[in-house]
């Protein structure tokens, strides 16, 4: 059993990360990130980041496997309704870790009538399509071979079956971190000390845009903070091209 006292709002916690489970989640997800590495054009794989923490385990660990370097572009799916500590995050990380950041932003016609609209339906259904069409539109235009992209099997039952390579119409989607828990993830950051944004501890457990985010109230599940609409609507959002 290895332990870690952190310093947070001047208390101590000791956190248990056991050798089983650093042995079995790490080697996992880190053979599924070199077998993608052996696999595909490294300059054509892509890392898919959000400055959230399951994102940053992600790239975290895609480090720890080549000498503290991420050898693949990254990608940052810009809505620009992002929290401002989310901006901030990407900017600081993106720096001291040295990565190779491409930002692709919504289509500037769709922006234009979500910030007109005072329709809050269509609000809700244009911030769901414009990430979709930004993805779309930077595969295309980046030529991407492969997504690598932090999604877990018990954030949400849309992704309770995915596979950790999962193929789609042009591109892989590459899914190392699909065992983790939320549970997990915490415990690795803990453990590793990995950097991660502060609104996790203000009651937030899940991240998404800013205008659509709450913190969760105790005994509320981990997405409970998101938009219900598209959390009820996660099968047809990834089956169009969400994560």
């Amino acid at each position: 059993m290895r332990f870690l006292r952190f310093d947070k709002e001047n208390t101590y916690a000791i956190l248990y990360y056991s050798k089983d489970m650093e042995k079995g989640l790490e080697k996992k997800a880190k053979e599924v990130i070199i077998r993608a590495y052996e696999t595909f054009p490294h300059n054509k794989t892509f890392v898919a980041w959000t400055g959230r923490k399951d994102s940053t385990v992600l790239l975290h660990l895609i480090r720890s496997i080549f000498d503290n370097k991420v050898p693949f572009p990254v990608m940052f799916n810009d809505s620009t309704m992002e929290f401002e500590e989310i901006y901030q995050f990407i900017k600081k990380i993106s720096k001291e870790w040295q990565l190779d950041l491409r930002i692709i932003r919504h289509d500037q016609k769709q922006l234009s009538e979500f910030y007109h609209t005072k329709e809050l339906k269509r609000k809700k259904e244009l911030s769901r399509l414009m990430k979709i069409h930004s993805i779309k539109r930077f595969v295309k235009e980046n030529d991407v071979a492969a997504f690598l992209v932090a999604i877990r099997w018990d954030e949400h039952p849309a992704r309770s079956k995915e596979e950790y390579f999962s193929p789609r119409e042009d591109h892989m989607r590459i899914h190392p971190i699909l065992h983790f828990t939320e549970k997990d993830i915490w415990d690795y950051i803990r453990h590793y000390n990995v950097p991660y944004v502060k609104l996790y501890d203000q009651g937030y457990r899940s991240l998404g845009e800013k205008p659509f985010t709450r913190p969760v109230k105790d005994g509320q599940g981990e997405r409970a903070g998101l938009e219900y609409d598209k959390e009820q609507l996660m099968d047809k959002l990834r089956n169009m091209g969400y994560w």
